[in-house]
Protein backbone atom coordinates (compact mmCIF):
# COMPACT_ATOMS: atom_id res chain seq x y z
CA UNK A 1 0.00 0.00 0.00
CA UNK A 2 1.43 3.29 -1.21
CA UNK A 3 -0.55 5.79 0.92
CA UNK A 4 -3.04 5.32 4.07
CA UNK A 5 -5.87 8.30 4.49
CA UNK A 6 -8.94 9.19 6.33
CA UNK A 7 -11.10 8.96 3.68
CA UNK A 8 -11.41 9.39 0.11
CA UNK A 9 -12.00 13.71 0.68
CA UNK A 10 -8.19 13.20 2.29
CA UNK A 11 -6.51 12.69 -0.76
CA UNK A 12 -4.34 15.22 -2.81
CA UNK A 13 -5.71 14.50 -6.34
CA UNK A 14 -4.11 17.85 -7.67
CA UNK A 15 -0.57 15.87 -6.55
CA UNK A 16 -1.44 12.43 -7.95
CA UNK A 17 -2.79 14.33 -11.12
CA UNK A 18 0.57 16.21 -11.22
CA UNK A 19 2.40 13.03 -10.45
CA UNK A 20 1.07 11.77 -14.10
CA UNK A 21 -2.34 9.22 -12.43
CA UNK A 22 -5.38 9.97 -15.16
CA UNK A 23 -7.11 6.35 -14.06
CA UNK A 24 -8.83 6.28 -10.87
CA UNK A 25 -10.22 2.73 -9.74
CA UNK A 26 -12.54 3.52 -7.01
CA UNK A 27 -14.02 0.53 -4.68
CA UNK A 28 -17.52 1.47 -3.46
CA UNK A 29 -18.99 -0.01 -0.34
CA UNK A 30 -17.52 1.33 2.79
CA UNK A 31 -15.12 3.51 0.59
CA UNK A 32 -17.31 6.30 -1.13
CA UNK A 33 -20.76 5.83 0.24
CA UNK A 34 -22.46 3.13 3.40
CA UNK A 35 -22.47 -0.65 2.65
CA UNK A 36 -25.75 -1.51 0.59
CA UNK A 37 -26.24 2.30 -0.18
CA UNK A 38 -26.65 3.49 -3.87
CA UNK A 39 -26.73 6.99 -3.33
CA UNK A 40 -23.00 8.70 -3.75
CA UNK A 41 -22.95 11.69 -1.53
CA UNK A 42 -22.67 15.03 -2.98
CA UNK A 43 -18.40 15.92 -2.23
CA UNK A 44 -17.56 12.02 -3.59
CA UNK A 45 -19.37 13.25 -6.94
CA UNK A 46 -17.28 16.78 -6.70
CA UNK A 47 -14.52 14.31 -6.64
CA UNK A 48 -15.44 12.69 -9.66
CA UNK A 49 -16.24 15.71 -11.52
CA UNK A 50 -13.23 17.46 -11.06
CA UNK A 51 -11.02 14.31 -11.87
CA UNK A 52 -13.03 14.36 -15.41
CA UNK A 53 -12.59 17.70 -15.77
CA UNK A 54 -9.44 17.23 -15.76
CA UNK A 55 -9.18 14.81 -18.36
CA UNK A 56 -8.75 11.68 -15.66
CA UNK A 57 -10.99 8.73 -15.89
CA UNK A 58 -12.95 7.28 -13.15
CA UNK A 59 -14.05 3.84 -12.72
CA UNK A 60 -16.48 1.98 -9.83
CA UNK A 61 -14.69 -1.20 -8.93
CA UNK A 62 -17.15 -2.99 -6.39
CA UNK A 63 -17.64 -6.71 -5.69
CA UNK A 64 -21.24 -5.95 -4.63
CA UNK A 65 -24.32 -6.84 -6.43
CA UNK A 66 -25.32 -4.32 -9.51
CA UNK A 67 -27.45 -1.23 -8.51
CA UNK A 68 -27.97 2.31 -10.10
CA UNK A 69 -26.65 4.97 -9.06
CA UNK A 70 -26.66 8.47 -9.02
CA UNK A 71 -23.19 9.32 -10.78
CA UNK A 72 -22.04 9.47 -14.95
CA UNK A 73 -18.68 7.41 -14.21
CA UNK A 74 -18.41 3.46 -15.40
CA UNK A 75 -18.91 0.82 -12.73
CA UNK A 76 -17.90 -3.07 -12.69
CA UNK A 77 -19.85 -4.99 -10.21
CA UNK A 78 -19.20 -8.03 -9.32
CA UNK A 79 -15.18 -8.14 -9.92
CA UNK A 80 -14.18 -10.58 -7.68
CA UNK A 81 -11.29 -8.56 -6.26
CA UNK A 82 -8.72 -9.24 -4.97
CA UNK A 83 -8.81 -11.35 -8.68
CA UNK A 84 -7.66 -8.46 -11.40
CA UNK A 85 -9.15 -10.63 -14.83
CA UNK A 86 -12.34 -8.98 -14.94
CA UNK A 87 -11.41 -5.56 -14.10
CA UNK A 88 -8.26 -5.89 -16.77
CA UNK A 89 -10.52 -7.80 -19.51
CA UNK A 90 -13.15 -4.62 -19.34
CA UNK A 91 -10.43 -1.94 -18.70
CA UNK A 92 -7.83 -3.31 -21.03
CA UNK A 93 -7.06 -0.03 -22.67
CA UNK A 94 -6.78 1.87 -19.56
CA UNK A 95 -4.73 -0.43 -17.63
CA UNK A 96 -2.04 -0.18 -20.35
CA UNK A 97 0.10 1.97 -18.60
CA UNK A 98 -0.04 0.73 -14.92
CA UNK A 99 1.81 4.31 -13.52
CA UNK A 100 -1.22 5.89 -14.66
CA UNK A 101 -3.60 3.82 -12.17
CA UNK A 102 -4.77 4.54 -8.80
CA UNK A 103 -7.07 2.43 -6.74
CA UNK A 104 -8.55 3.69 -3.56
CA UNK A 105 -10.81 1.27 -1.08
CA UNK A 106 -11.13 0.40 2.42
CA UNK A 107 -9.90 -3.39 2.51
CA UNK A 108 -6.61 -4.23 2.51
CA UNK A 109 -7.38 -8.06 1.60
CA UNK A 110 -9.52 -7.18 -1.69
CA UNK A 111 -8.66 -3.54 -2.55
CA UNK A 112 -4.86 -2.85 -1.71
CA UNK A 113 -4.31 -6.52 -2.68
CA UNK A 114 -6.47 -6.08 -6.05
CA UNK A 115 -4.12 -2.77 -6.51
CA UNK A 116 -0.93 -4.28 -5.86
CA UNK A 117 -1.62 -7.07 -8.25
CA UNK A 118 -2.69 -4.55 -10.92
CA UNK A 119 1.16 -2.50 -10.28
CA UNK A 120 -1.30 0.40 -9.29
CA UNK A 121 -0.18 2.98 -7.25
CA UNK A 122 -2.90 1.97 -3.76
CA UNK A 123 -3.91 4.18 -1.29
CA UNK A 124 -6.36 2.64 1.63
CA UNK A 125 -8.90 4.86 3.39
CA UNK A 126 -10.44 3.92 6.74
CA UNK A 127 -14.41 2.14 6.23
CA UNK A 128 -17.30 4.71 6.67
CA UNK A 129 -19.16 2.01 9.02
CA UNK A 130 -18.15 -2.02 9.97
CA UNK A 131 -21.19 -2.27 11.68
CA UNK A 132 -23.05 -3.93 8.85
CA UNK A 133 -20.38 -6.43 7.40
CA UNK A 134 -20.26 -9.55 6.02
CA UNK A 135 -19.06 -11.93 8.53
CA UNK A 136 -16.31 -12.21 6.25
CA UNK A 137 -15.50 -9.26 5.75
CA UNK A 138 -15.25 -8.83 9.45
CA UNK A 139 -12.93 -11.69 9.94
CA UNK A 140 -10.43 -10.21 7.43
CA UNK A 141 -10.65 -6.70 9.11
CA UNK A 142 -9.41 -8.79 12.09
CA UNK A 143 -6.40 -9.88 10.10
CA UNK A 144 -6.51 -6.03 9.03
CA UNK A 145 -5.93 -5.08 12.37
CA UNK A 146 -2.96 -7.53 12.96
CA UNK A 147 -1.01 -6.64 9.94
CA UNK A 148 -1.61 -3.01 11.02
CA UNK A 149 -0.38 -3.37 14.45
CA UNK A 150 2.79 -5.54 13.48
CA UNK A 151 3.58 -3.13 10.69
CA UNK A 152 3.69 -0.31 13.99
CA UNK A 153 6.08 -2.52 15.32
CA UNK A 154 8.53 -3.32 13.06
CA UNK A 155 8.47 0.57 11.58
CA UNK A 156 7.83 -1.01 8.14
CA UNK A 157 5.37 -0.25 5.58
CA UNK A 158 3.15 -2.68 3.98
Amino acid sequence: MDLTVRSVTDIDYESLLQNGKSVFLFDFDNTINLWKSSEIPDKVLDIFEYLKSKGATVVIVSNGKPRKLNCEVQVIWRAMKPLVWKVKIKLKELLQDKEKVVVIGDQLFTDVLFGNLLGAFTIKVDPLDTRREFLSTKILRLFERLVFKFQRKSGERC
